[in-house]
């Protein structure tokens, strides 16, 4: 038995099922007609790095570690994007295959890097640094620069709506060739490819028209060719499944945490951070980060090479001081990193300034959580926030300890949340006019799969399910199910449901960690993405 997964970053029904109805996705109608489909339900919050590593995995964050692009380092409070080794040795559903002697293949799968030294191939996707070694084996490495093949968009949207547009079809069509001719060359039983394009038009060309069309719904329709040219090159007998990590709606505002905080008395900013100088800084480097968003990354590439060392990387970023330096630890109780809706206490022993009592973290939390709860729109006096969560509400795991203390999903997911500091807590969106919600997409197509279309799926229910129809046990700790609703009575019946411990598994090998320079580039693509 073999697998296709095809993940379609950000795909939304509310953009999906009108296109469908009017005739405009004929290939992704007809796996609906044949097999079964719904909602995937995604992380809280829905953000990529959490909801594909729980896909991969089976378990919530509170197991495998993973909160944000980004991590901060308990001990120097600095900022770094999350990289393979961050998921905590935790089993992924390519350990699984291999340990039972299974072929994988992955394409441009997000955040993990160095790529795993799996039996088949993996070709990491965003959080890799294009000019190193994304690809295992190492041999594929000149086949995918003889293909012009690439991770991230030359230019980024800045005001040119058609050129981004086209960018993006085109990085997607290259990566489409090779997934086509790598499904073609290799010998696999899971094949695995994530496309971004999706993601990326709908933060930044929502409700744009480009040639009298809707940039976001022609993106789709081109969406559901690529689907249709993978869809020719498969046998029948597959399983063919179609998936995204999260949803997508348009934006009212961008909500700035640390400004609230700050304004709430929680948080104190350094004096360097406010001042005069800081503030022209600050002003001559958004204007840096602006045109900065303009240009392609090659060039911004080339001017790295004469620039002094560190001037670039302060140039490209938002304008900000990092969180390290704009922050005075030592009268902060509160703070927020990261992106949307994630708050930490600033607690003694689990930070190195930490100034808040083990006694006096539920009042402050509940505090918090009062604050969030009274915080109203300026301009339209409704309420801001929707859901609010304490970490053990919707985490659980031995990883518990690194979760944000509160996280909250903003009203109908309409405002953009940054854990960062602006010259304002509340604006009109800037750059990005659209963001996640909760609902992706979820459908499987195959000899084992009924015809439905009321599917209730989760993350965490995906991996089970894979490994299920392959035969291969499904570990202890996985908090997902199977989804038995969409199988045969006859696939049930002579298939069991194999159980094996975590222990039992052997974790693919990676290369080291990213070097500095591997680091830097990291950082710039996630900040030139709008990650960081």
């Amino acid at each position: 038995m073999k697998t296709v997964v095809i993940g379609l970053d950000a795909a939304t029904w509310r953009v999906m099922k009108p296109l469908i109805e009017q005739g405009k996705m004929p290939n992704i109608r007809g796996l609906m007609e044949e097999g079964s489909w719904g909602i995937l339900r995604s992380s809280i919050p829905p953000m990529t790095p959490l909801a594909w590593t729980s896909i991969v995995t089976g378990v919530n964050p509170g197991k495998h570690g993973i909160y944000d692009f980004v991590t901060q380092d308990s001990k120097t409070y600095r900022v770094t994007p999350i990289n393979y080794f961050s998921l905590n040795h935790r089993p992924a559903i390519w350990d699984i295959f291999n340990a039972y002697g299974r072929k994988v293949g992955f394409v441009n799968f997000p955040l993990v890097f160095p790529p795993p030294k799996v039996k088949g191939f993996f070709i990491s996707g965003i959080g890799s640094p294009e000019q190193g070694n994304y690809a295992y084996p190492p041999e594929l490495d000149e086949f995918l620069k003889e293909r012009n093949y690439r991770i991230y968009p030359r230019l980024g949207p800045g005001n040119r709506p058609r050129e981004y547009f086209n960018e993006v079809r085109e990085l997607t069509d290259i990566q489409c060739r090779v997934v086509v001719e790598l499904m073609k060359r290799w010998n696999w039983d899971l094949f695995w490819v994530v496309f971004q394009g999706l993601d990326w038009i709908q933060h930044y060309l929502w409700n744009v028209a480009i040639d009298g069309e809707n940039a976001v719904e022609a993106f789709y329709c081109h969406m559901d060719k690529i689907v249709g040219r993978l869809l020719r090159v498969l046998e029948d007998e597959l399983n063919v499944v179609v998936l995204s990590d999260h949803g997508f709606r348009e934006i009212k505002a961008e909500i700035h945490l640390n400004n609230l905080l700050e304004k709430w008395g929680y948080l104190k900013r350094t004096r360097s951070s406010k001042g005069l100088a800081m503030r022209i800084r600050g002003n001559i480097l958004k204007l840096g980060w602006a045109l900065g968003r303009k240009l392609p990354v090659s060039a911004k590439l080339w001017i790295k090479q004469y620039m002094p060392e560190g001037f670039h990387s302060r140039v490209f970023q938002n304008g900000q001081l990092t969180l390290h330096q704009a922050i005075d630890w030592t009268q902060t109780k509160v703070f927020s990193y990261g992106y949307m809706g994630k708050i930490y206490i600033h607690l003694k022993g689990k930070f190195p300034s930490g100034i808040v009592e083990d006694t006096e973290y539920e009042t402050l939390r509940e505090e918090v959580i009062a604050c969030l709860k009274n915080l109203k729109d300026p301009k339209t006096g409704k309420p801001i926030v929707d859901k609010i969560f304490t970490k053990e509400e919707i985490y659980f795991g031995e990883r518990l300890e690194d979760a944000p203390d509160i996280v909250f999903n903003p009203s109908n997911f309409s405002y953009m949340i940054y854990g960062d500091f602006s010259d304002s807590w509340f604006h009109a969106p800037r750059g990005r006019v659209a963001d996640h919600d909760m609902d992706g997409i979820f459908i499987v197509k195959g000899k084992a799969i009924k015809q439905s279309d009321q599917l209730s799926v989760t993350t965490v229910d995906v991996a089970p399910t894979l490994l299920y129809l392959h035969g291969l046990p499904i570990l202890q700790d996985m908090d997902g199910r199977v989804l038995k609703e969409v199988l045969t009575d006859n696939f049930i019946r002579e298939h069991k449901v194999l159980i094996k411990s975590i222990e039992d598994e052997s974790l693919s090998e990676t290369g080291p960690y990213q070097n500095k320079a591997e680091q830097e580039e990291i950082e710039q693509r996630l900040r030139d993405l709008g990650y960081l």
